[in-house]
């Protein structure tokens, strides 16, 4: 899993982010969020990322901090949230903002952000109220932050999903793991736990 991409920001247009790392130029989507908060043209930035794959095609989605990109992943699990339609959301407010109009079901704020409408706004307070405060998850080393969205991105509950991670690296046999391997087993075992 690419958890983040950092690199010479290239360019910013109204939707994309261009991030040069190794040789290589990223186009990455984004959000109004994201673009207004990285630095101009020629800066080192660090940008989280989310690959997207569908049958048709791949794009990855550029966030600039970790909050964005689990609100991003939380959405795009709501029946008839695309990433499309999540990063319009995401445009027209903070993950802050979000959350606080969630938690409280106030359907009046999260109905009146661009491209979300009542329905659409009722049925995101449905599937995710009380699923993305977790609490746990700053705490937590870098690499237990992208398997947690992982899981979130199946289905599982964020604070569920938080507390079996932190579990799991207590372990001995893990603790002892590095990089991919460390993050796939912590993976593994936390799908174990979560769906017993």
């Amino acid at each position: 899993m690419v958890n983040s991409i950092r690199g010479i920001l290239t360019f910013k247009s109204p939707e994309q982010v261009g991030i040069e790392t190794g040789g290589v130029e990223w186009a990455l989507d984004a959000t109004s969020t994201t673009l207004s908060a990285l630095p101009s043209r020629g800066e080192i930035v660090r940008v989280f990322t989310h690959l997207h794959h569908t049958q048709d095609q791949m794009k990855m989605y550029g966030f600039a901090t970790r909050e964005e990109r689990t609100v991003f992943l939380a959405l795009i699990t709501v029946n008839g949230v695309g990433p499309s339609l999540a990063r319009k959301i995401l445009s027209g407010t903070t993950p802050d903002r979000f959350m606080a109009a969630l938690d409280a079901e106030d359907l009046s704020t999260l109905g009146s952000i661009p491209g979300l409408g009542k329905k659409t706004a009722q049925k995101i307070v449905l599937q995710l109220r009380g699923k993305l405060a977790d609490e746990n998850e700053e705490t937590l080393p870098t690499e237990s932050g992208e398997v947690i969205d992982a899981l979130k991105a199946m289905g599982f509950d964020g604070k569920g999903a938080g507390k079996a991670v932190a579990a799991i690296l207590e372990l001995p046999e893990v603790a002892v793991l590095e990089g991919e391997a460390k993050e796939k087993e912590i993976l593994r075992r936390a799908i174990i736990d979560m769906s017993s």
